[in-house]
């Protein structure tokens, strides 16, 4: 698999697991936003690395 889909394939599953656990315990705690912001992050750089071949 190309480096740029595993990123974004990586971000895609820390964003759903950072919404599974928080609907879980009912709650969104800082810990479960920062997953979600480096799920985000990860997301762009792997679009990023596709923009540059």
């Amino acid at each position: 698999m190309e480096q740029w889909k595993q990123s974004v394939l990586t971000g895609v599953i820390l964003i759903l697991l950072a919404l599974a656990f928080s609907f879980a315990r009912g709650e969104m705690s800082i810990w479960m936003v920062l997953v979600i912001i480096l799920g985000i992050v990860d997301m762009a750089f792997g679009f990023y690395r596709k923009s540059k071949e």
